[in-house]
């Protein structure tokens, strides 16, 4: 049994963790749900992630196993017109494990409860395999895209930033 909860600061450290090792992959590997082969550097550090959360709207929540392990964690932002889901992170010893599934059925309850009528994400847009996993999800590209930015990793390549939108009932 799983639980989803706001962090705390004395989550940022596992938190950070399980972000950056989910976005690198393990070591050798090139999982679908990885971008170390894309990017390099870590995906985001504690004092990043700290200031994050403290921004208004920003909310960041964990979910944790029995044993309050953090396994997984996804950014919740407040948008005018939209609920942005960003950093969407399982580990990856927990991985395949339906946690991603219920991190993005979470932040879709929160939308629907906060009267929200999209779901907003980001995604690489090389990242094929994982484009395909949120079109499964009911997710379209809006044809919105940025270039790749970030505070605490470079590209190893050029691409982007495509963003997928869900429309909610």
């Amino acid at each position: 049994m799983y639980t989803i909860s706001l962090i705390t600061d004395a989550d940022i450290a596992a938190v950070t963790t399980v972000i950056n090792s989910a976005y690198e992959g393990k070591p050798g590997s090139k999982s679908w749900t990885s971008e170390g082969h894309l990017v390099e550097g870590q995906r985001t550090s504690e004092s990043l992630l700290s200031d994050l959360i403290q921004k208004p709207g920003v909310r960041m929540y964990k979910c944790c196993d029995e044993q309050s392990t953090v396994l997984g964690c996804v950014l919740i932002e407040e948008k005018p017109e939209t609920l942005y889901l960003g950093m969407l992170s399982v580990s990856p010893d927990a991985q395949a494990g339906g946690i991603g599934k219920l991190l993005l059925q979470f932040g879709e309850n929160l939308a629907k409860e906060n009267n929200y009528s999209t779901l907003t994400i980001t995604v690489i847009d090389v990242r094929a395999e994982l484009i395909d996993w949120y079109r499964r999800k009911g997710f379209a590209p809006t044809g919105n895209w940025e270039p790749f930015s970030n505070k605490s990793s470079s590209a190893k390549g050029d691409f982007g930033f495509m963003e997928l939108q869900k429309q909610l009932q």
